[in-house]
């Protein structure tokens, strides 16, 4: 149970925000998560979203990288709500069961080289403040440097919602998989 009231209707709103809520819907099938929460301040949750939004179209990432993105990030704070939802969306944008795995036992057999690097670089910066030189170098040589931009943006993003979720206690999904904390 949340640690305040979840707004999960808009009719909890004023209406000049009910057009906010109908594109949350839209977007994420209801109103649950961390929105519940942030829409205790509109505004706030209108930028949020609108970058949530902006991560998902206008990124380099990959269907693949995001899900791997929000997973780690989970992990690294133990998010119990992003995990639930993320697990299943990565499994539906094609990754394997063993590199979901990986990452909740926090190993890194299952997971490809570049997927391992991705995994290290968010989880160092999710759980520290760092990263380390090796990784970073080999992660932009892959990639470019607009996608390294992106992968540390979308893992700042993910450390907001999970901050936010695990601040106000916000329990996981009941349809999402389990994070063994």
């Amino acid at each position: 149970m949340a640690r305040i009231t979840q707004i999960t209707d808009k009719s909890q709103l004023p209406p000049e925000h009910h057009a906010l809520a109908d594109r949350i819907v839209q977007a994420r099938g209801g109103l649950r998560g961390p929105y519940s929460i942030l829409l205790h301040d509109p505004a706030i949750t209108d930028k949020v979203d609108a970058l949530a939004g902006a991560l998902r179209s206008d990124s380099e990432l990959s269907g693949q990288d995001f899900v791997l993105t929000a997973l780690s990030v989970a992990r690294a704070k133990d998010c119990l709500f992003v995990w639930s939802v993320q697990a299943p969306n990565a499994r539906k944008a094609g990754v394997s069961d063993q590199a979901i795995e990986a990452i909740r036992d926090r190993k890194t057999s299952g997971l490809s080289e570049d997927q391992a690097d991705l995994v290290s670089y968010v989880q160092q910066l999710a759980g520290g403040a760092r990263v380390d030189q090796s990784t970073f170098d080999r992660l932009k040589e892959r990639h470019s440097v607009r996608w390294l931009v992106d992968l540390t943006v979308a893992t700042g993003h993910f450390g907001l919602i999970s901050g936010i979720n695990n601040a106000f206690e916000v329990p996981p999904s009941a349809e999402g998989d389990k994070l063994p904390v």
